[in-house]
């Protein structure tokens, strides 16, 4: 299924341009870009969320006491 949205015509001449270099339909490149931005606000808001966990000390202190006994299991299970 497809469907039509509208673009700026520089919005449209760049990925026109992009689809002459790579050889790949605009849409694939439209997709390809949606993929880009969608991992660049997923890594966006997990990079904030934890800014602000690291900001509660107790909450801090849970994950670095929660790394040392994982740490200590990951070098038992390596014998």
């Amino acid at each position: 299924m497809s469907t039509t949205i509208r673009v700026s015509e520089k919005t449209r001449d760049r990925f026109a341009k992009l689809a002459t270099i790579t050889g790949k339909p605009m849409t694939s490149l439209l997709e390809d870009a949606a993929d880009v931005l969608e991992k660049q606000v997923f890594f966006a808001e997990f990079s904030e969320r934890y800014a602000q966990l690291r900001e509660d000390s107790d909450a801090w202190a849970e994950i670095e006491q929660e790394r040392r006994s994982e740490s200590a299991a990951m070098r038992d299970s390596s014998k």
